[in-house]
């Protein structure tokens, strides 16, 4: 199976994920940030933190005395996140272009550490989300945000099948599947947080992109545009016009994805 390549997906995507955090605050933005409940003065830990659509409004939230680290793969969504900053006037976020799995950062040094819909993509998941939990001061919390059994349905399913009947020898790694098993993920972070409680909330979100170009920015703007670095512009192009055609003879404007929405916070204060 061919890897997942997060960098190079997410460099294309940047300006398409941009749009859909702009258009759906409610699918992503606004759900973390109530589970974030950020509080004036507050050091936060963001990674990885794509487009910096929460990191910036959680600034905004904590003052001038807060301070947030930002940390993602790709460095056009590093720049769309420092645009995203500057245009809110929020100057207290320190952006960092890193590998998640290797970025370096002080333990018990943060009230909120937050990582949506990148859990996955860490080359050892107890690790990562063990490093995370070690940089959570104690009385501060972890947020997590990751998807769920249904990531855009039914379109990415027909997106999938277009992909693989019209490319030869394409290879669909899915890594977001090793975090939908709600007991699984439930278990490893008890596990790794010594037996904390983890609160758990699970969510279906409703996305309508009422157009067929609606449609297929909406996937360019995700994960599945890992797809696409493995195909020839030809077969890109074919399979962009029968996705659209599919939608429009199937009335089909609107996708669910579904999340599972994780709060955990560290004894003591």
């Amino acid at each position: 199976m061919a890897e997942f390549d997060s960098h190079g997906t997410f460099q294309k995507a940047a300006d398409e994920y941009a749009k859909i955090q702009d258009a759906f605050p409610e699918v992503i933005r606004d759900p973390l940030l109530a589970d974030m409940a950020v509080k004036e003065g507050d050091r936060i830990l963001d990674l990885p933190c794509g487009t910096g659509d929460s990191i910036v409004q959680a600034m905004e939230q904590a003052g001038p005395t807060g301070h947030a680290l930002a940390i993602d793969i790709s460095a056009s969504m590093i720049e769309e996140a420092k645009e995203a900053a500057e245009a809110a006037g929020v100057k207290n976020i320190q952006f960092v272009v890193e590998d998640m799995d290797k970025a370096q950062f002080d333990t018990e040094a943060y009230d909120i550490v937050v990582s949506a819909n990148g859990p996955f993509f860490s080359s050892d998941l107890r690790a990562f989300l063990a490093k995370m939990w070690d940089a959570v001061k104690p009385g501060g919390k972890l947020v997590i945000m990751t998807l769920g059994r249904n990531f855009l349905a039914p379109l990415s399913g027909v997106f999938l099948d277009l992909a693989q009947n019209k490319t030869d020898n394409l290879h669909i790694s899915t890594p977001w599947r090793i975090t939908e098993d709600i007991l699984f993920l439930k278990t490893l972070l008890e596990e790794v947080t010594d037996g904390h409680r983890v609160n758990i909330t699970h969510r279906d979100a409703v996305m309508d992109y009422k157009t067929a170009d609606g449609g297929w920015s909406l996937l360019m703007g995700t994960a599945f545009r890992n797809y696409t670095l493995q195909m020839s512009p030809e077969s890109q192009a074919e399979i962009e016009a029968e996705l659209k055609d599919w939608m429009q003879t199937n009335s089909q404007f609107s996708a669910t994805c579904s999340f599972n929405n994780i709060t955990i916070t560290k004894d003591g204060a």
